[in-house]
């Protein structure tokens, strides 16, 4: 199984149980129904509905990096002139 750790917990679907920084192993990598790689991670809850009432399975693979390779923040900043 991959090794990925988590860049982004936040705005999670309700049942999210995603920790920035925190490692985790994939079960299981597919393609979910708005064309987006989706992972199932071990250990955690995968699944849930949204306020909407639309059932979700699986994490966008956005959220994760991989462990074994290092990866980069990318931040922005605004400068105002005085």
């Amino acid at each position: 199984m991959k090794k990925v750790v988590c860049i982004n917990d936040k705005k999670q679907l309700p049942g999210g149980e995603l920790v920035e920084g925190k490692e985790y192993l994939i079960e299981k990598e597919f393609i979910n129904n708005f064309d987006q790689k989706a992972l199932v991670i071990a250990g955690i809850n995968n699944y849930g509905v949204t306020k909407m009432g639309m059932r979700w399975y699986g994490y966008d693979s956005k959220r994760f990096a991989d462990a074994d390779k290092p990866h980069e923040e990318i931040v922005e900043y605004s400068s105002m002139l005085i």
